[in-house]
Parts: structure tokens; C-alpha cells; sequence
């Protein structure tokens, strides 16, 4: 079943590092072609396309920011022209600025939106005329433990990931009978690259906060991306097909939520 996917395509937003990378890596593993999106790094987004080259499938690089509506309507001309459509949809692209409410100007607010919850509504619009037409498609959110509980300093970023578990359960009403399924992945804390500045909590400053945040975690480590990337490839998989409208949460048992 190591080739569940062959001759479908998976579009992967926010690619170039971290969770994006080994999720474009472990759909190339199981068949797929990949588009690999970043915002800004073409050096990394061709990186990641080399490695998913060298896993026997294809690749295409699309740089841009999918906050906005020319971004996505990229992807989708060249995924068309190049693989007929986009059978797996992920959305990973986020920006998570630290910000209490009293510092947080409406820009921010909407510059978040459109980056972590806009653009899966625009995903979903651009990717399921494809989908229907083939008669099966999987779209995975990434989302978080912002998803469910409150988080200081991070009001835009709550209320985007609140956001999209409500846009995940909706959707997966409206396209289960054409054989879509929608779900999320929920990352908790992992070991991954992070902007110091926008992680004081966890990023290492003049002491290294890391173990410590490990030994509160039941299972003892901090998780990595391929924990999520694990949890993609099952959600991904035509053996995932009654599993729609749920989050897979990837916590290491530190919070418990539904």
C-alpha cells in the first residue's frame, strides 16, 4: 500500500520547511505528484521538489503568497495544465506573530486571516470541481491546539485556526457525498525551525527552554513534523474514506480536547 496514491496529485501550501516539507515528502512517498507552494523562498521550495523528485513522482514549484487570489489561481492553471487537477489538498501556510490584543492593529488581524483561514475557503472553491469530477479527493487543514483552547498573544492566530475546524466540519458535510473528505491535523509543540521573535515560550533565548517543554508532555519529547506528516499520510490515504470532519491531534497527550 506504499503506492496508495499513484497518479494523483497533492498541492502542499507552505512547503518549503518544517511540517510542509516532510507532508509533500511522505504524499511523494505514497505516489503522488507535488506542488510545492511557499510564500517566499524559491530556494527552498526547489529544495523540497528535488527531494520529492528523487522519490520517483513529479513536482512543480509555485512561489507566491496564498493570501492572495493570484497566487491560487496560479497553482491552479499550472496544476491543471500540468496534471489535469488536484486530487489532495493541504493547507499549511501560516504566519503566527506574537501580539497581545492591545497590540494587535486590525491589519494584523486581517493580514493573519488571510493567510491561516482565507485561503482553504479559496482552496476548497478552486480544488473540488476536479475532485467531483473524479469522484474522490482528500483536503486536509493543519491546525493546532489554538483550534481549541485560548492562547495569549496569539488573538488572530485563535481566532484563525477557531475558524478553520468550523470551515473543516462544514465542508466535509457539503462534500462527503461526491467522495471528499475534510479533516485536520492539529500539531502541538514540535522541534522544528521558528522564528525566536514570534515563539518566546519555546524558542531557546539565554536559557533553553526546550526540555523543559518536553518533560511536560506525556509522552516525553517534543513532537517532530513527521508526526504530522504521519497523521497527513493516513487522512490522505484511500483507506481514510469514513474518516471526514474529524482532527487528528498530534500532542503527545498535552492537552485534552474533543
Amino acid at each position: 500500500m506504499d503506492r496508495e496514491l499513484a497518479g494523483r496529485t497533492a498541492l502542499v501550501t507552505g512547503a518549503g520547511r518544517n511540517i510542509g516539507r516532510a507532508v509533500a515528502l511522505e504524499l511523494a512517498a505514497m505516489g503522488a505528484n507535488v506542488i510545492v507552494n511557499t510564500r517566499a523562498s524559491a530556494e527552498e521550495a526547489n529544495a523540497v521538489a528535488a527531494e520529492v523528485e528523487g522519490l520517483g513522482v513529479r513536482s512543480l514549484v509555485v512561489v507566491g503568497d496564498v493570501s492572495s487570489a493570484d497566487t491560487i489561481d496560479e497553482i491552479m492553471e499550472r496544476a491543471t495544465a500540468e496534471f489535469g487537477g488536484i486530487d489532495v489538498s493541504v493547507s499549511n501556510a501560516a504566519l503566527r506573530p506574537h501580539q497581545s490584543f492591545f497590540d494587535t492593529p486590525y491589519e494584523d488581524w486581517l493580514r493573519i486571516l488571510d493567510i491561516q483561514l482565507n485561503p482553504s475557503f479559496r482552496l476548497a472553491k478552486a480544488v473540488t470541481p476536479w475532485m467531483i469530477e473524479r469522484g474522490w479527493g482528500r483536503i486536509i487543514h493543519i491546525t493546532g491546539p489554538d483550534a481549541f483552547i485560548g492562547v495569549p498573544n496569539r488573538i488572530h492566530n485563535v481566532t484563525a485556526k477557531g475558524g478553520l475546524r468550523a470551515l473543516t466540519k462544514c465542508l466535509a458535510i457539503e462534500l462527503g457525498p461526491f467522495g471528499i473528505t475534510v479533516n485536520d491535523v492539529a500539531p502541538g509543540i514540535l522541534a522544528t525551525e521558528r522564528n525566536d521573535e514570534s515563539h518566546p515560550q519555546i524558542s531557546p533565548g539565554p536559557v533553553d527552554r526546550r526540555d523543559d517543554l518536553a518533560d511536560t508532555v506525556p509522552v516525553g519529547r517534543l513532537g517532530t513534523a513527521d508526526d504530522v506528516a504521519y497523521a497527513c499520510r493516513f487522512l490522505a490515504s484511500p483507506r481514510a474514506g469514513y474518516y471526514t470532519g474529524t482532527v487528528m491531534c498530534c500532542f503527545g497527550g498535552m492537552w485534552n480536547v474533543p
